[in-house]
């Protein structure tokens, strides 16, 4: 028994010793990009793996280093310059696309013949200014939205692929929407704002390539708002059964993913006129003295009712109509699984199937449905989870997803 709890205590000392950030005596330490595994890094820096874990330990050294982290490198580190691929077959073709000679691309990464079949190993190709990272089998290039992803936000990869096939992606256990133009691609997901802290694994596939995973790091903001909220008479006896069923088929219609982008400008506020911000994304909720377990899925504007309500952006109205919750109702379709919804309104300016721009009037402020006063809930949905829309709207993500699709956003 004594042994048993010995080993317990020395492993969670193990653990407790973890460095959030790189330490040793090695330089200053480098910001973890995607593709920056243990072998790129090795390979761009010229030194050994061993010493890279030797002055960044881990209690498994074969996972990769973490997006968004800080590893320290040796003192005798000397950065090259080059494109690291992992092909399929021998060197010949990356010999042609690069044009280098085959036996000096050969010897440069210790191999006895550019003829022998590579099968996905790491294969340094030069190439000026160009920093050599171990990307997906088949990109051409890969960036994310954030370096530190946060949890209640719309997060994404972007990249070019040099050769097609379908691509798969998953953010932890999450798999995410990708949408492809030509070469060009993005992949979405939102996190919800009980996330948390945490470094999920990002895991994308081209086809039948090997998978490439990679963990990001993500951080939970330290300034949530806390609300308790005391629900009495009527309020108290709220419906759970109708807000299930109102929940489950608006569900049905975001978890659609509708098509291309319909946007070509980026989203803007859904009102123009409003008192205050009444209640945030993320706010952590207690009702009657319990614990917080839910937290507000959109913004709340106070408004004065008939106040007209906006279209976040271009999109189809999939749903126009007074509900049990959400009162006068107005969800738009986005494209590329994105949808935005206007609740409690007083009137409804639209019908389902109607295409809307950006700015059009699709109601008025109200306090229908399960409302205290006049206000409007504005929330967004993307890959159907609810995420921060000030936030989307102050990162641009409307227009980075765009570019990602290389298509123009003015």
């Amino acid at each position: 028994m004594k042994k048993w709890f010995v080993s317990g205590v020395l492993l969670l000392l193990a653990l407790i010793a973890q460095p959030t950030t790189a330490q040793g005596n090695g330089r200053s330490p480098l910001i973890i990009q995607p593709g920056d595994s243990w072998t790129a890094l090795a390979l761009r820096f010229q030194v050994a793996e061993a010493a890279l874990h030797e002055l960044n330990p881990h209690m498994n050294p074969l996972r990769p280093p973490a997006i968004g982290t800080e590893v320290v490198l040796p003192e005798t580190a000397v950065e090259q310059s080059g494109v690291l691929l992992r092909p399929k077959g021998n060197l010949l073709a990356t010999a042609v696309v690069h044009q280098v000679s085959p036996w000096s691309l050969a010897i440069r990464n210790n191999r006895s013949s550019p003829y022998r079949p590579t099968l996905y190993q790491p294969i340094l190709v030069p190439a000026e200014d160009t920093v050599p990272r171990d990307l997906p089998p088949g990109f051409a290039s890969l960036e994310l939205s954030q370096g530190v992803g946060v949890p209640g936000q719309a997060v994404g990869f972007r990249g070019q692929l040099v050769e097609g096939g379908a691509v798969t992606a998953f953010l932890g256990d999450n798999e995410m929407d990708v949408f492809a133009n030509g070469e060009f691609l993005v992949g979405l997901t939102g996190t919800g704002a009980f996330f948390g802290t945490q470094q999920p694994t990002l895991h994308i596939q081209v086809g039948d390539a090997p998978p490439w995973r990679q963990p990001w790091q993500f951080r939970d903001p330290t300034d949530w708002e806390y609300q308790q909220l005391t629900l009495t008479g009527a309020a108290a006896e709220i419906d759970q059964q109708s807000i299930a069923e109102e929940r489950e088929r608006l569900f049905a219609i975001w978890e659609q993913n509708s098509g291309p982008a319909q946007w070509q400008a980026p989203f803007q506020l859904p009102i123009n006129s409003y008192l205050t911000i009444s209640s945030t994304f993320g706010a952590r909720r207690s009702y009657n003295g319990g614990p917080y377990r839910s937290y507000h899925e959109g913004v709340d504007f106070a408004a004065y009712g008939g106040t007209p309500v906006l279209a976040a952006a271009t999109g189809t109205v999939v749903v126009a109509e007074f509900l049990y919750v959400r009162g006068g109702a107005v969800i738009i379709d986005h494209g590329l699984g994105i949808y935005s919804g206007y609740y409690h309104m007083s009137s409804i300016a639209v019908a389902p199937g109607d295409v809307v721009t950006t700015g059009q009037i699709v109601g008025e402020v109200g306090t229908t449905g399960l409302s205290t006063g006049n206000h409007l809930h504005w929330d967004l949905l993307v890959d159907a989870v609810w995420v921060d829309a000030q936030a989307w709207l102050d990162q641009g993500m409307d227009c980075w997803i765009l570019a990602g699709l290389n298509q123009p956003c003015p």
